[in-house]
C-alpha cells in the first residue's frame, strides 16, 4: 500500500464510493481510482462497505452499551471462544457494534432500542438467551 492507496481509503471513509470525486481529489484519473480500489477490495483492506444509520430517524429511540461478563467455565463446556460469542451477538438485529475488550469486563456492544421497554425486551429475550454469559450491566445512553 502507497500513499495514493492511502489517499483513496481516506476519501472511502464515509462508506460511498464516488469515483470521479476520488479522482478529482487525489489527482489520477478515474481507472486507477477504480482499480485501485478494486485491489484493495481483493485484498481485504477494505473489509466492507457501511451506512451510517440514524437509528432514531429509523425508530430506535433509545441506545444502550452493554458490558458483558463471560462465564469462562460455560465458555469451555460450550466449546465457544470470545470471537465466536461476539459473533452470536452481532447476528442480534437490534446489536449495532461490538468488540471483546480488556479490564474488568469481557465484552462490549451497543445496542438500539424502540424505547425502554424494548430495550428490557432485548436484554432479556435475546441477549439473555446467548450461552455463556455469566452477568451484564446496561448503560443507556442520553442524548
Amino acid at each position: 500500500m502507497d500513499e495514493l492507496d492511502e489517499r483513496i481509503l481516506h476519501q472511502l471513509e464515509d462508506g460511498k464510493i464516488r469515483y470521479m470525486g476520488i479522482s478529482k481529489s487525489v489527482g489520477v484519473p478515474v481507472s486507477t481510482v477504480h482499480s485501485r480500489v478494486k485491489r484493495l477490495e481483493r485484498e481485504k483492506v477494505i473489509r466492507k462497505y457501511t451506512a451510517d444509520i440514524d437509528w432514531r430517524k429509523a425508530g430506535l429511540n433509545v441506545s444502550a452499551y452493554i458490558l458483558i461478563d463471560i462465564d469462562v467455565d460455560e465458555l469451555k463446556r460450550l466449546g465457544k471462544t470470545q470471537d465466536k460469542m461476539l459473533k452470536e451477538l452481532l447476528g442480534i438485529m437490534y446489536v449495532k457494534e461490538g468488540s471483546i475488550i480488556t479490564g474488568e469486563h469481557d465484552l462490549i456492544i451497543k445496542v438500539a432500542a424502540k424505547d425502554t421497554l424494548h430495550l428490557r425486551e432485548i436484554l432479556l429475550d435475546y441477549i439473555g438467551n446467548v450461552k455463556g454469559i455469566k452477568k451484564t450491566n446496561t448503560m443507556v445512553i442520553l442524548g
